[in-house]
């Protein structure tokens, strides 16, 4: 790991045209991720991120200033690092830049707000996606899908649009898990499937097998699906551990909330919410 972002990795980050990821911690213990793709370096020792709307990573950073990000390019290049959050700002250089951007600038009815700033503790270095791995789990899983057992909750958990990121080979999945100096921690696992609509995902080890074998069984755990036009949906829930079936080693994800992280409306769609009707 690296304690300084090289040069070359804050260009790759100030492109608009990549994924960029913020972890946080919720006050329950599970790990929260948003889609920030205004991430970028301020320096070689900070990450900033401007902000446009408000939802919970913005409450949770306040209480648990532990962060982590991960930053995917359009080559299947990616970063990821462990930060602590510092401040914000509602004026500056950072802030104009931010609001002079072609998205914001030109943007009728939403502008950046704030600039958050979080300090680096250490982050990877640019790494290349395993595509082998990864493309191997997606297609290898599907064919033992049937022999998997089925999660024992049977409350239909995915269904509509989160079944289908959680079906398509294409979309984009991250995982999210606690270290064990506290950092939330984000993993691409692109291999994942859906097992059942009761919530049950499964994740191959054909890509970061040692990694995904170290996680605790029965922590809690959180797994971020998104399709390639960015619309995503957060599932949280507890990690099952390592299993074996056919001969494939695999990682059991048991959904315990959903987050629907899309706007216009944010929030948890199971259990549902109830929201307050504001005249």
């Amino acid at each position: 790991m690296l304690n300084e972002i090289r040069n070359e990795d804050m260009v790759k980050f100030a492109v608009t045209g990549k994924l960029g990821l913020l972890s946080t911690l919720a006050p329950d213990g599970f790990p929260h991720v948003s889609l920030i793709s205004s991430l970028q370096a301020k320096n070689d020792k900070q990450m900033m991120w401007g902000q446009f709307t408000y939802g919970l990573s913005k409450i949770y950073i306040e209480k648990q200033p532990k962060t982590g990000f991960l930053i995917l390019d359009m080559d299947k290049n990616w970063w990821r690092g462990r930060t602590i959050y510092k401040e914000s700002k509602i004026t500056g250089e950072d802030y104009d830049m931010y609001n002079n951007q072609p998205l914001f600038r030109y943007n009728s009815y939403l502008g950046i707000g704030k600039v958050h700033y979080m300090d680096l503790v250490d982050y990877s270095g640019m790494q290349a996606l395993p595509m082998k791995g990864i493309v191997k789990g997606a297609l290898l899983g599907r064919v033992i899908k049937g022999l998997i057992k089925k999660s024992t909750d049977k409350n239909v958990k995915i269904q509509n649009f989160t079944q289908k990121l959680a079906q398509d080979l294409t979309s984009l999945k991250f995982l999210c898990y606690e270290d064990r100096e506290g950092f939330p921690v984000l993993l691409p696992v692109i291999q994942a499937f859906m097992k059942d609509k009761f919530g049950r995902m499964i994740i191959p080890l054909t890509a970061f097998k040692e990694e995904l074998s170290s996680i605790p069984k029965g922590a809690k755990v959180a797994l971020y699906l998104a399709n390639l036009d960015l619309c995503g949906v957060l599932l949280q829930g507890e990690y099952g551990g390592v299993m074996k079936t056919a001969g494939m080693s695999y990682a059991v994800f048991d959904t315990q909330k959903v987050y629907n992280t899309n706007l216009p409306v944010v929030g948890y769609i199971y259990p549902q919410e109830n929201y307050k009707i504001i005249h």
